[in-house]
Parts: C-alpha cells; sequence; structure tokens
C-alpha cells in the first residue's frame, strides 16, 4: 500500500496556533474571545471530550487550562482558521485577564529522595590520617531550545483518524489523543514525519499538538494543521560530593547530594534516579558511599530527557572530581586512573562491564598518543608560575582527562515504562519483516537489517518493515540510543527465536522479543561492553577570555563495529556539539584535530556509547580548564563571565 500522505493542499484545512500562558503562575479570571464567524474554530478545555491530561507514565500535566496556570508557556487555547494570517489577526483580539500572578511561585516537590548506599559510612571516615576534598558541580541551560516551526496534521478519513507528525514516541502520541478525544485507539493512525532532535524535542511536546489538532479535526469536521516552535527545557543539576582520602591517592569514603529540578512536572524522574546513580558510582574502590538524589520543581515547562537523562552529567562530574583528588595526592590524573580503577562489586551492581584491563589499555593508549604526562607536568609548572595573565604573554593551557563505560536505553529497574517490544516474522520465500515503532530510515534500520541477514541467511532486499496502516508493535520511546544499544540486541534474540523454530513450524514464523526488566540485588542496573577514554587540550583565549579547544584524542573498545566511518563521524558530532553547548569555541583550521581509535573486539554487538563520550568530553574539558585557569570552574556551560570572575576571585 501506498504511503498515505499528509493533505497540505486541501482547500478545506483549518490553520492553527496556540496562546500560551506568558507567565509562569496565577490564576485565570477572564478569558475574551473576539465574535468569530464560522471561518474559525476555537479550542479551550469545554471542546475536549475526554481527560484533559497528558500522561507520562505516572506523572501528568494539563492539556490545556482555564483556571490555574502551573507554568511559562503552558496551552490555555488554540484557535484555528482557513488561513494562517486571519487566525494570527484574530488571536492578537484576545484577551486573558490573569489575577495573583506569580513567575517563581512553583509546586513543592516532596516526593521520597532516591537513596544509594554501600559500606558504613560513618565508620571509614572514623579512620586515621584522612583528608577531604568538597567540591560542587552545576549543570544546567538558562536557555530553552527551540526548533524550527514544527506542523503537525490531523484528518478524518472515515472511521480513521490520521496524524501526521514527528515524534520520538509514536505509541505515546495515539494513547495521549485518545484518551483526550476518547476517539477508539486502534482506529488512530500515526503516520511519522522526519524530525531532527537533539535535545529530544519531539518526545512529549508533539502528543500535546497533536491532541489540540485532533480536537479540532473533529470538532471543525475538516482537516486541519497546528504550527509550532516546539522547545525543551534542560533540567538543572546541581551536585555536592564530599570525599575522604588518604595522601597515598587512596580513596575511604563519599558522601553525594544531587539536586534535580525537573520544571513543572517530574517526567521520568526514577529513571533519572537510576541514571545519576550509574554516573555517581565511580570505578574506582571505595569503603563506603553514600548517594542522595532530590527532585525539585517550578513553574517552568516539564524538563526530562535533553538528549540524555543525567548519566552524562553524573559522569563528567565523577571524572573531573577524581582527576582533582589525583593532583592533590601528587599524580598525574591518568597515572592514578591507571594504578586506582579496578573492578568492584559496588560498580558491577550498577553497571556490569566486561574487561577492565582493557579500560586501563585504553587510558595508557589515549595518553601515549597525546604525550599526556609530558604535556601535564608542562602546564602544572607553567600555572604554579603565572601571576596573572596577559594579553602578550603567559598563554594558559591545560590538559584533562577521563573515563567511563557506554550504557544505552533505560536500566534494567525500571518497571513504570510500558513494554519495548520488537517484532520479527518469517514468510514464505525468504521473506522476513520487522515490525517496530522507530524510525526505519536511516544507519539504525541499516545494522538491523544486517543482523537479520546474518542470523536468518536472507538477503537484505527481502528484509522490510511493517507499514504505518498496520498495526504497529510499540518500542518504547526513541531516546538513550536505543535505536543502536538496546534495539539491535533485540531483534538479534528474537531473530535466534525464529532461528530455532524454523524448519519445524509452518510459516510465518513470528517471534516478539520485550526488552528485559529485572530487580534485585544480583541484577545490574545497566550492561556495558564499552570503554572510553578522552584526553583533551585546550587554551584560554587572553582576549575574548573563552575557552580554545586545540586537540581531542579518543579511544574506544567496543564490540562488533559495523561501520567505522559512519561511527567515527558520529563520534566528531557528539564532540564537536558537547563542547560547543558547554561553552568552548575550537581552534580554527589544521589547528585543531579530533584523533579517534576504536578498538573491536568480536562479533558481540556493542552498547551504545553516547552518553558516556559526552560525560567524558565534557570532564576532561572541566580538567582541563581548571589547570589552565589555575581555579576551579563548577558550572557548565562556561561563559567568558564565568572565567572572568574565576580570575578577579583568585587575584
Amino acid at each position: 500500500m501506498a504511503e498515505k500522505k499528509p493533505s497540505y493542499a486541501k482547500i478545506n484545512m483549518l490553520h492553527g496556533i496556540v496562546i500560551s500562558s506568558k507567565v509562569g503562575s496565577g490564576k485565570i479570571g477572564e478569558i475574551r474571545i473576539p465574535e468569530l464567524d464560522n471561518n474559525f474554530v476555537v479550542v479551550g478545555t469545554r471542546d475536549i471530550p475526554g481527560t484533559n491530561r497528558v500522561r507520562v507514565l505516572d506523572e501528568s500535566i494539563p492539556l490545556l487550562t482555564s483556571s490555574q496556570i502551573s507554568y511559562l508557556g503552558q496551552p490555555i487555547l488554540a484557535m484555528f482558521g482557513f488561513d494562517s494570517e486571519s487566525v494570527q489577526l484574530k488571536s492578537k483580539e484576545i484577551e486573558i485577564k490573569i489575577q495573583d500572578i506569580d513567575a517563581e511561585k512553583g509546586e513543592t516537590d516532596n516526593r521520597k529522595p532516591f537513596e544509594y548506599s554501600h559500606g558504613n559510612l560513618q565508620t571509614a571516615i572514623d579512620a586515621a590520617g584522612l583528608l577531604v576534598l568538597e567540591r560542587n558541580y552545576h549543570f544546567s541551560d538558562p536557555h530553552e531550545r527551540c526548533n524550527d516551526i514544527t506542523r503537525i496534521t490531523a484528518e478524518q478519513e472515515e472511521d480513521k483518524l490520521h496524524i501526521y507528525t514527528p515524534t520520538q514516541w509514536p505509541s505515546h502520541v495515539r494513547d495521549t489523543v485518545s484518551e483526550i478525544t476518547t476517539f477508539p485507539r486502534k482506529k488512530i493512525i500515526i503516520h511519522k514525519l522526519p524530525f531532527y532532535a537533539p535535545h529530544d524535542e519531539m518526545l512529549i511536546n508533539p502528543s500535546i499538538l497533536a491532541s489540540i489538532a485532533a480536537i479540532a479535526c473533529l470538532k471543525g469536521k475538516c482537516p486541519v494543521e497546528i504550527q509550532s516552535r516546539i522547545a525543551n527545557k534542560r533540567p538543572t543539576i546541581e551536585i555536592s560530593r564530599k570525599s575522604w582520602y588518604y595522601p597515598d591517592g587512596r580513596v575511604q569514603a563519599e558522601k553525594i547530594l544531587a539536586k534535580v529540578n525537573q520544571g513543572v512536572a517530574p517526567f521520568f524522574s526514577e529513571e533519572m534516579g537510576n541514571q545519576l546513580i550509574a554516573g555517581l558510582v565511580p570505578l574506582y574502590p571505595l569503603e563506603a558511599l553514600e548517594i542522595t538524589i532530590k527532585i525539585e520543581t517550578d513553574a517552568s515547562r516539564p524538563a526530562h530527557f535533553y538528549g540524555d537523562l543525567g548519566y552524562c552529567e553524573a559522569l563528567s562530574c565523577t571524572e573531573a572530581h577524581y582527576s582533582v583528588l589525583a593532583k592533590m595526592t601528587g599524580y598525574s590524573p591518568a597515572a592514578w586512573r591507571i594504578k586506582y580503577a579496578s573492578e568492584t562489586p559496588e560498580h558491577n551492581q550498577v553497571i556490569r562491564s566486561e574487561k577492565y584491563a582493557r579500560l586501563k589499555e585504553i587510558i595508557n593508549d589515549t595518553c601515549l598518543r597525546c604525550d599526556f604526562q609530558r604535556k601535564n607536568a608542562a602546564y602544572e609548572m607553567q600555572s604554579q608560575m603565572r601571576v596573572k595573565m596577559s594579553t602578550f604573554f603567559n598563554y594558559s593551557r591545560g590538559i584533562g582527562v577521563a573515563c567511563g563505560a557506554g550504557i544505552s536505553g533505560f536500566s534494567t529497574s525500571c518497571q513504570k515504562l510500558p513494554q519495548q517490544s520488537v517484532q520479527v516474522q518469517l514468510n514464505p520465500n525468504n521473506k522476513v519483516e520487522c515490525n517496530t515503532s522507530f524510525y526505519t530510515t536511516g544507519s539504525s534500520s541499516e545494522i538491523w537489517k544486517q543482523i537479520i541477514s546474518e542470523e536468518l541467511n536472507v538477503e537484505k532486499d527481502n528484509i522490510s518493515f511493517a507499514t504505518e496502516e498496520k498495526e504497529l508493535i510499540d518500542s518504547g520511546p526513541s531516546v538513550l540510543s536505543a535505536n543502536s544499544g538496546r534495539m539491535p540486541f533485540q531483534i538479534q534474540k528474537a531473530c535466534m527465536q525464529v532461528k530455532e523454530k524454523r524448519f519445524l513450524q509452518p510459516l510465518p514464523i513470528c517471534e516478539t522479543v520485550i526488552s528485559a526488566k529485572q530487580s534485585g540485588k544480583n541484577n545490574a542496573m545497566f550492561y556495558s561492553n564499552n570503554w572510553i577514554a578522552v584526553a583533551l587540550e585546550l587554551e584560554i583565549d587572553t582576549v575574548t577570555l573563552q575557552p580554545l579547544v586545540r586537540n581531542v584524542w579518543v579511544t574506544i573498545a567496543t564490540g562488533r563495529i559495523f561501520d567505522d566511518q559512519s561511527l567515527k563521524s558520529k563520534i566528531r558530532h557528539t564532540i564537536v556539539t558537547t563542547l560547543r553547548e558547554g561553552g568552548a569555541l575550537l581552534s580554527s583550521g589544521k589547528s585543531f584535530s579530533i584523533d579517534i581509535q576504536i578498538v573491536g573486539d568480536g562479533n558481540q554487538i556493542s552498547s551504545s556509547f553516547s552518553s558516556a563520550l559526552k560525560g567524558v568530553v565534557t570532564a576532561s574539558f572541566l580538567s582541563a580548564l581548571e589547570q589552565a585557569l589555575g581555579s576551579n570552574i563548577p558550572n557548565v556551560p562556561v561563559s567568558g563571565d564565568t572565567i572572568l570572575s574565576t580570575m578577579r576571585a583568585k587575584t
């Protein structure tokens, strides 16, 4: 069946916009809508036939509000008309009177903090001869990331409702539209449009806009298109870390407090706690560790996924912290890691990794390629001799190193997420159909095809994906590199189950694999077969006072490599994006380089390493920056003002 296209050219299509609150908190006293003819359709709370809640696991927010405003940018109503210009003009005549305005007011979240611990902290810190290192780390982004205008279309055709939208979670769009409109779920068809959402902008927002469009479509009895800029907000994460250690470099114990501000609704907070714990538990042995994670809310839009769910920030905090501790005990950060990184039951409880010896090998290899020991010693000496920075001499330079394990997907202990499934069906004539709600274009789908081809011994041309007209299986949200991390494992397992029945049972043979959910002390939250080591060299531009990254060296030990060039391109893109968002500039021309070395090991499918790569790049960036300035920079992203105030405080 040919794919159905949205009816952009239809004469009777309504075009709409959303009217949102311009304050963070308050009560709506009155909404005055101008007199409208039949060319306009207005959607408000009274037009919602079903629930007025957009649910995400066990949390929810209102779709529209007519009384209490909970966050800045909250949708109040939507207006539709036969041309966008008329809608824009008429919408300006809408008067919304708000009382008790308090832009800073937000709800207080009294939920129980997430906690993790091992050992007895008090007994451990009572040991004689211990020193203390205490640091604070702050990760935030004051600006919301907005994409270009996004268009979402709803059209009813006989007894079916067609939704055309870009989305990272098609099943959530369908479920939300059904709950809000009471339209039968099986009669709603989601047509996935292409998108670019590096900060997970298309995870929840399309469900909100699609539901509003669906209400207008059913009310106006004609196809509608809604236009809006979709914004996403990064959660603010503050981490306070206190370490007790011996003068010889051994770390005895740690106490960590993390505060996470998730805006008005703490979506995915339980999984965020797991991701943070995975990054905060170090690769290095401790007698005792206590971690407390507090979730906070305020009057801003929900903040949850932002290309990651906390593992990146937690890992960067851990690695940057231990680089400082290494220097305070007389080691270079690289030498300290090679000496103390080891397999521990505590780390295996959160991330079960393989071959810790490989970690030390790639740290050593990375440091040899960048001549880390010599540069680190030279920059340390330069930092100690410097009195103050000058625009004519005393270039401030630094080099940092960090390492970590790559993880992908949700933790095995995430019980609240719906089952994430994939289905493989072997049909006659060696035809194979794969059913998933994920997008089936791009490099990830080519990896899936290659796995199916090899496992079932079929040609790639004989492999197809289920069409949108068919009931697509729910593969969960496309986040945390699930399409390249979790999905290949599930497809491989489904193919193995099909092979067991092949030639024994009649065709078609269909197998569905659900992502593993486990609990208990013997099961790790995450599994990893990736190790990453990064070294980074920078200097401070003495005119702009901004960090200028000169060179980055990366070594990754992983499993099977499907496409070496594509993988290296993805690594470069991740590094450049992470540095720019962290406040770094890149040296122009040939003076900037990224040296990538990937070590594949056998045919085992590898877990993703995107989050870990972001974390270790940020950590090495912070370590190099601290060496260049001779002072701690606790905030990410870094700005020229931050560096200037740090220099002034030092003098």
